[in-house]
């Protein structure tokens, strides 16, 4: 077995190969926490190609209506039938996620959401309710129902599942109404609007702050304040009417 000093490069110290050593560490643990990220597109539609995706997911998507939100049906855990937009999110302030049951362990994106329903209490059903979509079609009512369970879901917390174009189509809209066709959406994101405003927003799934992650998503709210020191940026959905390079979707220098 060779010894640090034999693989040492000529001309390097020991401190510059270290260095070279923990930043190629760093490189590797953050690729391998990208590839972990579950991709809705990949799991709800497999082989399928690009242009087919998009062609289906666009006869769902009506930028003239609805904020450009697709009103497609859903089955609630509940076992209720909904039009997304018009039952669940119109006019309201709305916490969104995308899961699957299977993956909760590797990805515990409802774990983390539990977190912020139940911060935000009894005013979950009342002033904000909280929708988790599964992207995974084994996730049947009855099953997102056990699910739900598990977690005590507030009537104002619905868990739902449709169908996998319907999935893309939902991711598609959060993250942008202009622009290219993407067709890898990542899940680990909770998206937080006011629906009745087009305000939107997004925060990492992974809740290390409960209380900053209830003030992120409450910054939408009529009259909402952020926190000194602590400067949010609009993300999400892109405005309709916003100018500006069609591929952005978050709020650059003031610019959404």
């Amino acid at each position: 077995m060779k010894n640090f000093e034999t693989i040492r490069p000529e001309g390097e110290t020991l401190e510059s190969v270290e260095q070279k050593i923990r930043e190629n560490r760093r490189k590797f643990i953050a690729g391998v926490s990208l590839t972990a990220a579950a991709s809705i597109p990949a799991l709800a539609f497999g082989s399928m190609p690009t242009g087919l995706m998009q062609k289906r997911v666009e006869k769902v998507i009506d930028r003239t209506k609805n904020q450009g939100f697709p009103d497609t049906r859903v089955v609630a855990h509940t076992g209720e039938r909904f039009r997304f937009y018009e039952d669940l999110v119109q006019n309201r302030m709305v916490l969104i996620n995308f899961m699957s049951i299977e993956r909760e362990p590797e990805l515990p994106i409802t774990e983390n959401m539990a977190k912020l329903v139940n911060a935000f209490g009894d005013r979950i059903g009342r002033d904000v309710h909280a929708f988790s979509i599964s992207y995974d079609e084994k996730d049947t009512p009855e099953r997102l129902a056990a699910f739900a369970a598990k977690y005590n879901a507030p009537a104002g917390w619905k868990f739902l599942s449709t169908t996998p174009e319907d999935v893309v189509a939902l991711g598609y809209r959060l993250y942008r109404t202009q622009g290219r066709f993407r067709n890898t959406m990542k899940s680990d994101l909770i998206h937080y609007g006011n629906a009745q405003v087009g305000l939107w927003g997004t925060m990492s799934a992974h809740i290390t702050d409960v209380e900053f992650a209830v003030e992120r998503a409450s910054s939408v709210f009529p009259n909402a304040t952020a926190r000194v020191g602590k400067k949010l940026r609009r993300a999400g959905p892109r405005r309709l009417d916003a100018d500006g390079p069609s591929i952005h979707h978050r709020d650059r220098n003031g610019k959404a």
